[in-house]
């Protein structure tokens, strides 16, 4: 392997002397495997820049100084390992590490760039493959070849250790220092303390001018891979939002404040969107209504808090978002908890035990009220007989003891209240429920 190595030429031998990488590292690199070979790694990751500019490696930036001295860090590591270096060297580690770092933002993810490293190793397998066979005679080659291979694939794995190593302590790095001013940026805001919007700009890189929508996202069990799930989940929420601009800020362990921006119009809203708003298991999502400029990024992140903490209480949906537009009669009315279950309580009477069989009369009749006292839609919605309908009605009348005509609008939101905040304000639990199920209380 070696002898091979010291056939190895650059085709233009000044390329030695313009080195991307630190110039300690090539005359590191030299004197462990002469100066044709480091040329000729060199030059090779020159080439290998124009055929990784396709996809799938499209968005990295192949005109970027870090993306050619990571490539260039690749090919020394390869001839190092050829040479019976089994270590990453602190030279190589620290080009490692810068490259690395220049590549850490908001949604930077491992993967994309593990990737990359996979296919510039690969690359320079093949290359080192193809010159043996121009070089060596055709009875030592397969020994090389397995010697090659191992030395290689071993040397691939050490590099993808130290990648991943590097990428998770600079992320880490990134977290407790960008995000960290981030946040106390966005604390203020939330705060409503006066905010220089140009500022704001080049520091959150999202432009508070716009028009926003705010998200808040946790999980009911917190993972390894906890940050990166919530990240993704917001970008594709907002994404389905048809916001052009977006800000995610982790807010603690397992949760995730995000906004979303235009710059047109608003965005849209997720309980009116035409595609299912679609989780992992074990994510859940509250949304504000959509907002205009630094008042509006406020609002809206408000909205959603609120939402979480009335959503939390509430039947959860099967999409598990807690839309504030969809909660805001709740909110609105269910604000005194004890005032509230009162009122559910007087207005249903017998109708607000909690059982079966009175979640199945109040269901029909508040969705009878829902569809203007339509009995063959109510029906088709509860996928129920015209007659169960008719049936139903008539027993809810008779314990309510009065028509479903009289005090409509009262036993509508009743009906609805019960719907939405269930056993909390349903007989059988005594006053209020307790402080526990307050909206106000909970998630404070």
């Amino acid at each position: 392997m070696l002898h091979l190595l010291h056939l190895l030429r650059p085709a233009d031998p000044s390329v030695l002397h313009l080195p991307m990488t630190d110039p300690q590292l090539v005359e590191e690199v030299v004197a462990r495997v002469g100066s044709g070979t480091t040329g000729w790694a060199i030059e090779k990751s020159r080439l290998l820049m124009a055929e990784l500019a396709g996809e799938p490696f499209a968005r990295f930036d192949q005109k970027s100084c870090s993306e050619t001295r990571l490539v260039e860090a690749i090919a020394l590591w390869v001839v190092l390992r050829l040479s019976g270096v089994r270590a990453i060297t602190g030279l190589l580690s620290a080009e490692l590490t810068h490259a690395i770092r220049e590549r850490i933002g908001d949604n930077a993810t491992v993967d994309p760039l593990l990737g990359y490293v996979r296919a510039a190793h690969a690359r320079f397998t093949h290359d080192l493959f193809e010159f043996r066979d121009a070089m060596i005679p055709t009875e030592d080659q397969p020994a090389m070849m397995r010697s090659i291979s191992a030395a290689l694939f071993e040397g691939m794995e050490t590099l993808s250790a130290a990648v991943t190593e590097k990428f998770a302590a600079e992320r880490n790095r990134w977290f407790t220092g960008s995000v960290g001013e981030r946040f106390e940026l966005v604390s203020a805001i939330l705060k409503g303390q006066p905010v220089d919007t140009r500022r704001a700009l080049r520091q959150l890189r999202y432009d508070l001018t716009l028009h926003h929508v705010a998200l808040v996202l946790w999980q009911d069990e917190i993972t390894p891979d906890s940050s990166r799930e919530l990240e993704t989940a917001a970008v594709r929420l907002l994404d389905q939002a048809d916001c052009s601009s977006m800000l995610l800020l982790p807010a603690g362990p397992g949760r995730l404040w995000a906004w979303g921006g235009r710059a047109s119009d608003r965005p849209g809203e997720l309980r009116h969107s035409d595609k299912p708003v679609q989780l992992p298991p074990h994510v859940h999502v509250a949304s504000g209504l959509p907002g205009d400029g630094v008042a509006g990024f406020l609002r809206s992140h408000e909205q959603a808090i609120t939402a979480e903490r009335v959503g939390r209480i509430t039947e959860p949906g099967p999409s598990r978002l807690c839309d504030y537009g969809d909660l805001e009669l709740v909110i609105l009315l269910g604000d005194d908890a004890e005032g509230t279950a009162d009122f559910v309580r007087r207005e249903l009477g017998p109708l607000a035990a909690d059982n079966r069989s009175m979640a199945a009369l109040r269901e029909t009749v508040c969705c009878l009220l829902d569809n203007e006292r339509g009995v063959a839609v109510t029906a088709k919605h509860l996928h129920i007989a015209k007659n169960t309908v008719a049936y139903r009605v008539k027993k809810a009348e008779q314990l309510l003891g009065r028509s479903l005509r009289e005090d409509r609008l009262r036993l509508h939101l009743a009906l609805y209240l019960a719907g939405r905040l269930g056993s909390s304000v349903l007989a059988g639990e005594g006053p209020a429920a307790g402080l526990e199920n307050s909206i106000r209380a909970v998630g404070r």
